[in-house]
């Protein structure tokens, strides 16, 4: 119960959201898991670094698609904050498109680049993953990672 009112908070503020005109919403995913790879760096000692564990719990993910055209990711993160990658300084493209699947790059120069894949599995089940690595001076911690998550219904229709 908790988890549906946090998502209908957020689709709220996406259509709310300030500063872009927004045209329709692709995906709409969710609470990612997988693995980090936390690199041994300034403020990662050499014992905490290496593979472990990563997950967004409760994390929101969502791909629209904004009336000029271009593409944006909001994010919930942990704290509950909304983040759209676009207005945070990044840039989002599309990379490739299928029936049933597209990539997304996100730049966020000098500090992330992140690739968000969106598809249907051969049973039906609408997915994401996220190959991030993030450094560069921007980055307290520098770290790699793979998740993957579910989605809601992915409108593969709505990417040009």
């Amino acid at each position: 119960m908790r988890s549906n009112a946090l998502k209908w908070i957020f689709v709220l503020l996406v259509l709310c959201q300030a500063g872009n005109s927004y045209s329709g919403e692709i995906a709409n995913c969710r609470s990612p898991q997988g693995y980090g790879y936390f690199h041994h760096s300034k403020l990662t000692s050499k014992g905490d670094a290496g593979w472990e564990n990563d997950s967004v719990s409760n994390g929101l993910t969502t791909l629209q698609r904004l009336d000029n055209g271009n593409y944006d990711i909001l994010l919930v993160d942990v704290r509950k904050k909304i983040i759209s990658l676009r207005q945070d300084g990044g840039e989002v493209f599309l990379l490739r498109r299928g029936a049933e699947d597209a990539t997304f790059l996100h730049i966020h120069p000098g500090m992330a680049i992140e690739m968000y894949t969106f598809w249907i599995d051969a049973e039906g089940h609408h997915k994401y993953d996220l190959i991030q690595s993030k450094g560069g001076d921007g980055m307290p911690v520098h770290k790699s990672a793979v998740l993957i998550g579910d989605c809601d219904k992915i409108h593969f229709e709505l990417i040009k």
